[in-house]
C-alpha cells in the first residue's frame, strides 16, 4: 500500500470516528435536555449548539470527499435517483439549522423528475449551499429542481444579500480568496471539483452563480448535472 493510500484511509477512519463520537455526545445531551425545564433562550442556545455541531460533523465529511477528489482514481457511485426525494432530504438534515437560525425551507419539484448522480456528493454540494446561504444572512431557502433534453437542474435560491459582483464576474472555480469575505471561496471550488465527476459524454457537471432578478433578491446557485 502506497503512503497516498494509506494516508487517505488514515483520514476516512479518523472522520468516521469522530462522526460516531459526535453522534454519541448527541443522544447524552438529548438524554440530559429531556430532564431539565429550558427557557425559550436556552433553548435557542442549545439549537445553536447543534447546529453548529452538526455543521461540524457536514464539514468533516466534505473535507473527505474533497481530499478523495483530489486522487486520479476518484470513484463516484452514479446511479438513478429522483430529485424531490434527494431535496426532501436535505431539507430533513438540516433540522437544526432551522431551529438555530429562524430558517425556512421551500420546495418546489415534480414528482417524476429524475437524474443520474451520486447522491451523496450531491448532498455535499447542497449542504455547502445551504451553509453559505445562512453565513449570508439568508432566512428562507428554496429548492427546486426540473429537466430538459439535456441536463437535470438543482436550484438553490435564498433572501440573502445575493453575490457580490466580484464573485460573479471572476472564476470561483480557482477557489479565489476575499480578505473583505474573510472566505477562501473553497467550498464552492470543491464543490465545482465534486460535481465535475458527473460526465456523460464529452459534458461535466457544472455549478453557476447568479443573483435574482428585481423586485426580488438573493442569491441563486443552479447545479447542472448531464443527461
Amino acid at each position: 500500500m502506497s503512503n497516498e493510500d494509506m494516508r487517505g484511509q488514515l483520514l476516512a477512519a479518523s472522520i468516521h470516528e469522530i462522526k460516531n463520537r459526535c453522534g454519541l455526545m448527541f443522544g447524552e445531551l438529548d438524554s440530559i435536555l429531556d430532564s431539565l425545564t429550558l427557557t425559550n433562550d436556552q433553548q435557542q442556545h442549545v439549537q445553536q449548539i447543534k447546529s453548529e455541531s452538526q455543521f461540524v460533523g457536514n464539514e468533516l465529511v466534505r473535507i473527505l470527499a474533497s481530499y478523495k477528489s483530489l486522487s486520479d482514481d476518484f470513484f463516484i457511485n452514479i446511479d438513478q435517483h429522483f430529485a424531490i426525494e434527494l431535496l426532501e432530504e436535505v431539507i430533513a438534515r438540516h433540522t437544526y439549522t432551522t431551529a438555530a437560525h429562524g430558517l425556512s425551507f421551500t420546495l418546489d419539484c415534480d414528482e417524476e423528475v429524475s437524474g443520474f448522480f451520486d447522491n451523496s456528493i450531491l448532498f455535499i454540494i447542497l449542504d455547502t449551499c445551504i451553509y453559505n446561504s445562512v453565513k449570508a444572512g439568508a432566512k428562507h431557502i428554496t429548492l427546486s429542481s426540473h429537466e430538459d433534453e439535456q441536463n437535470l437542474y438543482l436550484c438553490i435560491t435564498d433572501d440573502g444579500p445575493g453575490f457580490p459582483e466580484d464573485m460573479l464576474e471572476n472564476d470561483f472555480s480557482q477557489g479565489s480568496i476575499s480578505m473583505d469575505s474573510q472566505s477562501t471561496g473553497l467550498g464552492l471550488f470543491f464543490a465545482n471539483k465534486l460535481i465535475r465527476s458527473h460526465q456523460e459524454g464529452d459534458k461535466l457537471g457544472e455549478i453557476r452563480l447568479s443573483n435574482q432578478s428585481a423586485p426580488k433578491q438573493g442569491a441563486k446557485v443552479t447545479l447542472l448535472l448531464p443527461l
